[in-house]
């Protein structure tokens, strides 16, 4: 519950953050929302990561339970 209130609000602050303030709100929230997009795909690419390795290391017997 939590870490869905936390994934929402750090998403509202980059499209807030990632709009030039000088275009019209909507272009603002195209680029904002852009700018998430690239930022949650960046993390979900490490994650992925993350599990390969984790999987590969307990196909070695490295992890432990």
């Amino acid at each position: 519950m939590i870490w869905s209130i936390i994934g929402t609000a750090g998403v509202s602050v980059i499209i807030a953050i990632a709009g030039s303030p000088y275009q019209g709100q909507s272009k603002q929230v195209v680029m904002g929302s852009q700018a998430a997009f690239i930022v949650l795909f960046v993390f979900t690419l490490l994650i992925f990561a993350y599990v390969l390795r984790l999987i590969k290391r307990d196909k070695q017997g490295l992890v432990k339970n």
